[in-house]
């Protein structure tokens, strides 16, 4: 047995020290759904170094799945009561990813799919120098429909059957809805961050 100087075991500081939960059910799914996103990233990545389609079935589908795998994990932590703060950052972190890797196999028809994929990773760059950009943002309906559509429309438009201009206008469309959801959420921290000092002289 390590002994530390000073901390006996009877120490209520190291016995108060919480150990981390281990991964539940939910998380797994979630765990699952990222290496399928590293997956297709590094193929998106592989064929564009290479100068082949990235519009192919094997994208298209894989991109379904995962996006569909993202309301099981969302019911499995509900229904065995295993939600958790890290669960919904990893679960945020994937549905980002995946966004940004699908956004690759638009790069060539479809461009401007790069800025919805960009939008999560930028925001959390401004995170690091904006505080106000931290607070918890409210559930809200609006931002799931428009990340949701987001990631259904790179996933479904990445079929090679669809004509070039149905998926430059789909997905044109589904990029400027997520916008306007990223700047309505960061019009709601600004103004919590303006209320905050207000409330506090008061």
């Amino acid at each position: 047995m390590i002994r530390i100087p000073g901390v006996t075991r009877a120490d209520p500081l190291v016995q108060a020290r919480p150990r981390p939960a281990p991964p539940g059910p939910a998380d797994l799914v979630t765990a699952f759904r990222g290496l399928l996103v590293v997956g297709l990233a590094l193929v998106l990545g592989d064929a564009l170094l290479a100068a082949e389609p990235t519009r192919t079935w094997w994208v298209a589908w894989v991109g379904i799945v995962v996006w569909a795998l993202d309301s099981l994990d969302g019911y499995v932590a509900r229904r065995t009561g295993t939600a958790s703060d890290r669960g919904a950052l990893l679960d945020s972190g994937v549905d980002g990813s995946l966004v940004l890797a699908l956004s690759l196999a638009h790069v060539g028809g479809a461009p401007w799919a790069l800025v919805g994929g960009l939008l999560w990773p930028a925001f959390l760059l401004v995170q690091a120098w904006r505080p106000s950009w931290r607070r918890t943002l409210p559930h809200s309906p609006r931002r799931k429909i428009a990340g949701g559509t987001l990631t259904g429309t790179l996933a479904i438009a990445a079929a090679p059957f669809w004509p070039v201009v149905a998926v430059q206008v789909a997905v044109a469309l589904a990029v400027l809805l997520v916008a306007w959801s990223f700047l309505v959420d960061v019009r709601w921290l600004e103004r919590a961050a303006a209320v905050a000092p207000a409330a506090r002289a008061s």
